[in-house]
């Protein structure tokens, strides 16, 4: 397979997985914000900046982080590298170059998806009901198109292509819901109200990675940090885990040839993850802040130990 097109396919699965990743949080914030009303719209909305890491971005363009601005920039702003929008533009893009590689009726899926999207997104905007069900049709076809793809796909080198930009991808995001949310949560306060509060803002870190009926039939405890953080960072049964998705990742590079400096990139992550107390960052938000933060770092490592292995240098990516 020319590298041109392994690097292609890769980047494809990474744009499936951020634009599920990125309906599934929206809607998982807005029912979190029907459950907190006492929160003002900038301390409401702006975390969905922060996750993406667009605070600087977004405060050019717009005055205040009420719903209708946040919402446009996620999903409509063709200006923003991030949205949804764009998010689609890229799979198409790469799309092109994969057609012998793809199955033909997940290929037509893709291009029906994608220009769905496109030819609707502005419409979807108009209305807060509008808007969650059609982010919750296109997650429930994003999902389709993965079924068909695990279905009816050799399970080759660009299958494993693809799931190591999903399983890289899907840590990513792990661990930047995490972050951005539980700064939000106070260690020290334990007044009954504030404790309601914790315990809600940690069931919709869950909800937002489709983790929390999950959570509560293997931890069966009511839901705090301590717990939580395990549970998503740890769990090696669970697809959203960071743990799961590192170990996957690490078993498809395997496969592949001159895997060194991926794998050891991927060791010194999971290296990072055996040797935290969770019970302990779960209350001290700087010190957990800072342990996420090394976490996406070394994912940047490990994204770039994978491009300088198996895909063409970027000067001839013209």
């Amino acid at each position: 397979m020319l590298a041109r097109v392994a690097e292609n396919i890769y980047w494809l699965s990474r744009y499936f997985e951020r634009a599920e990743n990125n309906v599934r949080l929206i809607n998982a914030h807005s029912n979190l914000l029907m459950d907190l009303p006492l929160v003002d719209d900038h301390d409401g909305w702006m975390p969905l900046i922060s996750i993406n890491g667009q605070d600087d971005e977004f405060s050019e363009k717009y005055l205040s982080a009420n719903e209708q601005n946040v919402v446009h920039f996620l999903l409509a702003d063709k200006s923003n590298s991030s949205s949804l929008i764009n998010a689609f533009f890229a799979i198409k893009g790469n799309l092109r170059s994969c057609r012998d590689v793809v199955p033909k009726n997940v290929f037509e899926d893709i291009n029906s998806l994608c220009r769905m999207v496109i030819e609707n997104i502005d419409s979807s905007l108009s209305s807060p009901s509008q808007r969650q069900a059609f982010l919750r049709t296109i997650e429930s076809r994003l999902q389709a198109i993965a079924s068909g793809l695990n279905c009816n796909m050799c399970h080759d080198l660009g299958y494993l292509l693809m799931r190591m930009g999903c399983y890289l991808e899907r840590a990513d995001m792990t661990s930047r819901i995490i972050d951005v949310q539980s700064t939000r949560l106070s260690a020290v306060n334990t007044a009954p109200e504030i404790m309601a509060i914790q315990a809600q803002r940690w069931v919709s870190v869950l909800r937002s990675l489709a983790a929390n009926q999950m959570f509560r039939q293997h931890v069966r405890r009511p839901v705090n940090g301590p717990d939580t953080l395990t549970f998503l960072l740890l769990n090696t049964r669970l697809p959203r885990s960071y743990s799961f998705c590192l170990d996957h990742l690490e078993q498809c590079v395997k496969a592949l040839k001159n895997p060194e400096h991926v794998i050891a990139a991927i060791g010194t992550l999971q290296d990072k993850l055996k040797s935290a107390n969770f019970t302990t960052l779960a209350r001290d938000p700087v010190g957990l802040h800072d342990f996420l933060d090394e976490l996406q770092l070394g994912m940047l490592n490990v994204s770039a130990a994978i491009s300088t292995t198996y895909f063409p240098p970027l000067q001839d990516s013209e």
